[in-house]
């Protein structure tokens, strides 16, 4: 009996042991499969530059959030009306400050798409965002940076004050910094809606995101674009205002939200009407 209950308690403590090996092996393989996998960690000292208040809207023929920059927005709820027609003034007086400044910007993601459908903003889009090259943002951060501009829209009488804010991060290329990924902004200082402006670059100082090639250009947001796709850019009009594009901006939009936002007709509960060339709501 001695025997039999020696035999039984090596039995329990070598099967411990083996459930404690295994117990650690897996944690290990579990920590190396998140190390794999994780994002790279932030950048030490840097912090959020810009801030948003939302607006919620119950509609499927609007986005279901509109974004305000937190110093501007408005305390009353702005009509989606009126978010339309800050979205359209904010275009118009952003394209004609960056033209007298000299800067070359270009439209980008959702605003390139509702451009290839029919050269108008996308109705259920409720931002705006353009590009330009990290070399012409330093120049207009060194000149302009929290400059205001004055720019009367069509259809009103007094004109509105924009800000041209640059994020004093801008000059950080990393993907790290995930805080910080749009560079400036064109705000509309009566209600806080603003243009998301995001720098181009071709080279970076971290190793861990140098470009797969030299002729490849990326934003920190992680965006990567071959040379050729983006340049010689293109002069096109959007809502009746003269704006550059990619000059591949096809297959630019196909890399980004797939071949079929290029030819689809319906998205976010709207057809596209190929008579009249707009998107209308179901």
């Amino acid at each position: 009996m001695v025997f039999v209950a020696w035999r039984r308690q090596r039995f329990i403590f070598f099967s411990a042991v083996a459930l404690f090996l295994v117990s650690l092996t897996l944690v290990g393989l579990h920590r190396s499969s998140i190390a794999a996998t994780s994002p790279l960690p932030l950048l030490p000292g840097t912090f959020q530059y810009f801030h948003e208040a939302d607006h919620h809207y119950k509609t499927h023929r609007f986005g279901a959030i509109s974004h305000f920059d937190a110093r501007y927005v408005p305390l009353q709820q702005p009509t989606i009306d009126d978010v339309r027609h800050t979205l359209v003034a904010l275009l118009k007086s952003y394209t004609a400050t960056m033209q007298k400044l000299g800067a070359e910007t270009w439209i980008a993601h959702g605003v390139l798409l509702g451009w290839h459908w029919n050269q108008k903003l996308l109705p259920w889009d409720t931002d705006i965002d353009v590009q330009m090259s990290a070399g012409s943002l330093t120049l207009l951060a060194a000149s302009y940076n929290m400059s205001k501009h004055e720019y009367t829209p069509p259809g009103e009488s007094a004109p509105r004050v924009y800000l041209l804010d640059i994020n004093p991060h801008h000059t950080i290329s990393s993907s790290r910094d995930v805080a910080n990924k749009i560079d400036a902004r064109w705000i509309d200082t009566t209600n806080g809606k603003y243009v998301d402006i995001t720098a181009v670059h071709s080279n970076t100082m971290s190793t861990n995101d140098v470009p797969s090639s030299d002729s490849e250009l990326f934003c920190k947001d992680g965006h990567r674009y071959a040379r050729e796709d983006l340049f010689p850019l293109r002069e096109s009009t959007l809502e009746g205002t003269l704006v550059k594009v990619p000059q591949q901006s096809a297959r630019i939009l196909a890399k980004e939200y797939g071949k079929k936002s290029l030819t689809r007709g319906r998205f976010h509960w709207h057809h596209f009407n190929q008579n009249t060339k707009t998107w209308e709501p179901e």
